[in-house]
């Protein structure tokens, strides 16, 4: 199931919790569900799991990340950067 959350199906959220899981998940890479909800835009699924316990702070990036970055890059670098399989 978190293959599917990461490949986009965020709504497999909800059945996730369902089965037992915590809400602070996180898949084989080490990326929290609200990481992948906050990157396909899902903010029910993200209120979700604010409501089933997972903390606001997971979901802020690394600043260093970002002052690490040369300068005005195009969408799909800049995408590829945010992703969230490269932010951890």
């Amino acid at each position: 199931m978190l293959d599917g959350i990461s490949d986009g199906r965020t709504d497999l959220v909800f059945d996730h919790l369902s089965e037992g899981h915590a809400a602070n998940s996180k898949d084989r890479n080490g990326v929290s569900l609200i990481k992948w909800c906050a990157y396909y835009g899902d903010v029910s699924a993200i209120r979700f799991l604010l409501a089933k316990g997972e903390s606001r702070l997971t979901t802020a990036p690394d600043p260093c990340r970002f002052a690490r970055c040369p300068g005005p890059a195009d969408r799909s670098t800049q995408a590829a950067r945010l992703h969230p399989r490269h932010s951890h």
